[in-house]
């Protein structure tokens, strides 16, 4: 990518929905024609004084990402060096240059969480977080950062990873989703 500079790219996405596998992916093939770096929301806020101690009741670790995003908007005042992805559930909401959301039918993801063995509320509280597209919907919040949706039910992350290069190197065009994905009226009709 030279001759234009980096940019910090936020993966989001429902848990489940691919995240991780992609930026995983991501990593792994950098310097094949896409040097890039990888990091996760959580390990942002372990870094930066602003991950909690383990909530007894879900397992996890919460961020504070008000604080997160405020520490971050100051030590990220440059371009960084190679283009960052950072993945998380919650990266979206850090001052990043541009959003891919990872988007997963809600039926596919079921099946991915019940091999993971997840708890059942756990399970069944993602699904229908995805399904509502719950925080997908707020992107009025983002301002001007370009969004990019695309769906991983049955997408493989070499093609999502292709997706988001040929996106990058368009200028982030378009900017928005001409259409978001809506899984109530795919899966259930209108």
């Amino acid at each position: 990518m030279s001759g234009t500079w980096a940019h910090r790219i936020a993966i989001t996405g429902t848990p489940g929905s691919g995240k991780t596998s992609l930026s995983e992916f991501a990593l792994a093939n950098s310097n094949k024609g896409w040097l890039v770096t990888v990091v996760s929301d959580k390990k942002l806020a372990e870094q930066n004084g602003c991950l909690g101690k383990i909530d007894s009741s879900d397992g996890a670790h919460p961020i504070d990402i008000e604080q997160l995003a405020t520490s971050l908007s100051k030590l990220w005042a440059h371009p960084p060096t190679d283009d960052l992805l950072i993945d998380g559930h919650l990266s979206h909401l850090l001052p990043v240059d541009a959003i891919v959301i990872i988007r997963c039918n809600p039926e596919v993801l079921q099946t991915r969480m019940q091999n993971r063995e997840w708890a059942k509320s756990k399970i069944d509280e993602n699904a229908e977080w995805e399904l509502l597209g719950a925080a997908w919907n707020d992107e009025h919040e983002w301002g001007n950062t370009p969004v990019l949706e695309l769906d991983s039910s049955q997408q493989s992350v070499h093609s999502l990873f292709s997706q988001i290069g040929v996106w990058r190197r368009d200028g982030f065009k378009p900017k928005s989703p001409e259409q978001r994905i809506d899984w109530i009226t795919i899966l259930h009709g209108e």
